[in-house]
């Protein structure tokens, strides 16, 4: 009796203390809702040391699992660049010899990644050589360079990127190519949907403009984002040997569009081992490139990928990552991808995410001003340390919904805050309008058989965009380009007098006043200053151009994707946010007004971008806003205190609860209206 006792309790103890399992689906089926609530309450009653004793050794599991395809439901900052330096080093280890290929939309991900594998003493230098980590356009761009464009279309050497800044110049050539003159029916956004669906439209003037597009294509020797996704699954197609990678690692694959998943498929048609990792939480990029949660959705229920999951959130604080699971738990949708986030600490050290009321927005940049000041020297820190490459992210981002902070306008509110954040910017690698037209002058000088700078000199011209196209059909019919056109145009030739004019300016012993001088007596220059500032920092000549230009290319994939260059402190959108984290966030614009265009996947991207503080502003009257947005009452009250704000005292007042903030917010509704009655 005793010893059956003895047995009983020792399975009892075994029970109570097994493991909890590691988050991997073998069999490729959706994680059960039920099992996942129990692994989540589990997972939430660990002390830190088990909560990292788990992550670690779920991902070790899943970067060291044997199957060919692998899913990670991955939310943000939960270690996905760990594991891939995991899965990379696993797939070496396999196979000493293999190539591997890491693709995702995020910039600072991939400078990241490289710089890991760059660093990892576990790897010979030549295995660092096998891997090799891109942008997935940049990518795209490789395969359609080497392949020299399709069978369809095919492309001189080093084609060019038609910018967004100059898309709808090229659009409206071809439209007028095409004959085409209702630019609503037939906009470039209609047409570039259909190049993210990978799907175009049968009627005959969408094909024609299909046709014309291409055409231009060729003659410009360039082409857009969207077209280089398409064009580079044909050239794979055309060519199998431009597929030199054995294992691929894709990430952000909830912000794929059809064509983009169309091309991952094509690369990974032969492929040995394939890692995919996305969160449906996160898609961002539905209007902007018709990114389609639905893909990593199907991913989920596809067997032939085994499910993982990555529960831990080691990034923000804990009141942080419980704000952001909250809310993102609140409305999802029906068939959204259900997922444990969690803090891998449970240390409340860190604030409670701060929701600030203001009077007005010069009260709200206030705010923003004394949090600069009372952190100034850690800031500076930071700034130093950014120059020198010691560290990745800023110390203050500051989030907006839109780019120009208009709605910041009253007071120059927005004025001041760009002034604000201005000392700490780093030197940006951009240049002034003035300076790309002057290197395209001089660019066309030294390569007039080039089609695409001959096309934007033209524009600087103020030729009408009838003549150019007319110029384009008799080269078109003659087989040449502007350069070589026999005929005499009075157009061309002039164009081209002016950029050799351009050149001797700028190679001459002139100083750099008397060259902008003369440079002026030329062409139209909006702005002299700034372009002396840029020739300073970078001399306009013919050993700086080619790499000038691929700037100008690189600025336009950021551009893109909203995406820019980090400094100790950044304003940027909310959108443009994606990849990135700061010590501390701030949120602007958090109304009925300014943020009713934000999604809720967007705003919770913006909360889990901080790591330590987050505060979000609701500014009074800001664009004629009335009160926060209804996204705060999707905001845990155990993780939240509200706060106002006063600008005459610099004091921040701590708010009983939420109604004590709305009736805040009441108030200088009520004493507003009242005061514009009198």
């Amino acid at each position: 009796m005793l010893s059956n006792y003895k047995g009983l309790k020792e399975k009892l103890i075994t029970f109570i203390t097994m493991p909890i399992r590691h988050l991997i689906n073998n069999d490729g089926q959706p994680f059960d809702k039920a099992e996942l609530q129990t692994l989540r309450a589990d997972l939430d009653a660990l002390p830190d040391n088990e909560r990292a004793q788990f992550r670690n050794d779920n991902a070790q599991a899943i970067a060291q699992h044997p199957a060919i395809k692998i899913l990670i439901v991955s939310g943000p900052g939960t270690g996905k660049s760990t594991l891939f330096k995991q899965r990379i080093n696993y797939w070496l280890r396999a196979d000493p010899l293999t190539k591997i290929l890491a693709l995702s939309f995020v910039r600072k991900l991939v400078a990241d990644l490289q710089h890991d594998i760059q660093g990892d003493r576990n790897l010979t230098d030549k295995q660092k050589k096998q891997t090799d980590v891109f942008t997935l356009h940049k990518y795209a761009r490789s395969i359609v360079e080497k392949n020299h464009g399709t069978v369809q279309i095919r492309f001189d050497p080093h084609f060019r990127i038609i910018s967004e800044s100059w898309q709808d110049t090229v659009w409206n050539d071809v439209l007028l190519y095409a004959g085409q003159s209702d630019h609503n029916r037939y906009s470039w956004k209609n047409y570039e949907k259909q190049l993210h669906d990978a799907h175009f439209e049968n009627f005959s003037d969408w094909q024609n403009l299909k046709n014309g597009y291409l055409t231009l294509n060729k003659f410009y020797n360039a082409t857009g984002f969207a077209d280089l996704i398409i064009y580079a699954k044909s050239a794979l197609l055309e060519n199998s040997s431009l597929n030199e990678h054995d294992f691929l690692i894709i990430d952000e694959y909830q912000d794929f569009n059809t064509a983009e998943e169309e091309l991952i498929n094509q690369l990974s048609r032969q492929s040995r081992g394939l890692l995919v990792v996305g969160d449906d939480d996160q898609v961002l990029y539905e209007k902007l490139k018709s990114g389609k949660a639905v893909l990593i959705r199907n991913l989920y229920s596809n067997t032939d990928f085994v499910n993982t999951m990555l529960p831990f959130c080691g990034r923000s604080s804990l009141h942080i990552t419980k704000v952001a699971g909250h809310f993102i738990s609140q409305g999802s949708e029906s068939n959204c991808i259900e997922k444990i986030y969690l803090p891998l600490s449970v240390n409340t050290e860190h604030p409670k995410v701060q929701v600030i009321g203001c009077a007005t927005s010069t009260t709200a940049v206030d705010y923003i001003k004394k949090f600069i000041d009372d952190n100034k020297s850690e800031i500076e820190t930071r700034k130093n340390e950014l120059i020198d490459g010691n560290t990745k992210d800023p110390f203050l981002l500051i989030l907006t919904p839109a780019k120009e902070v208009k709605f910041y306008a009253a007071g120059h509110a927005n004025q001041e805050l760009f002034k604000l954040i201005a000392e700490f910017q780093q030197e940006t690698k951009k240049f002034s309008e003035d300076y790309y037209k002057v290197l395209n002058y001089y660019s066309l000088a030294n390569h007039p058989e080039n089609n695409f700078i001959f096309r934007k000199v033209l524009s600087y011209e103020q030729v009408p965009d009838m003549n150019v196209v007319e110029l384009i059909r008799k080269c078109l019919m003659a087989g040449v380009n502007f350069y070589n056109l026999e005929e005499t145009e009075t157009i061309l030739s002039s164009a081209l007098i002016r950029c050799q004019k351009i050149k001797a300016i700028i190679e001459s012993s002139d100083n750099i006043d008397i060259k902008l001088d003369k440079i002026g007596e030329e062409i139209n220059l909006s702005d002299p200053v700034s372009l002396k500032n840029d020739i300073d920092k970078r001399a306009i000549n013919e050993t700086q151009i080619q790499e000038i230009e691929h700037e100008e290319e690189e600025e336009a994939e950021l551009d893109e994707l909203e995406i820019q260059q980090m400094s100790a402190v950044e304003l940027i959108t909310i959108v443009g946010s994606k990849g990135l984290s700061a010590d501390h966030v701030i949120i602007i614009g958090f109304d009925n007004v300014n943020m009713s265009w934000v999604t809720r996947n967007a705003f919770y991207v913006a909360i889990t971008r901080a790591r330590k503080s987050l505060h979000i502003i609701t500014a009074l009257g800001s664009g004629g806003s009335q009160k926060p947005h209804d996204f705060v009452v999707k905001l845990p009250d155990q993780h939240i205190e509200f706060f106002k704000y006063t600008k005459s005292n610099k004091q921040k007042t701590l708010l009983n609860n939420r109604a004590g903030f709305n009736q805040y917010f009441e108030s200088l509704n009520y004493t507003r209206r009242k005061n514009k009655k009198v």
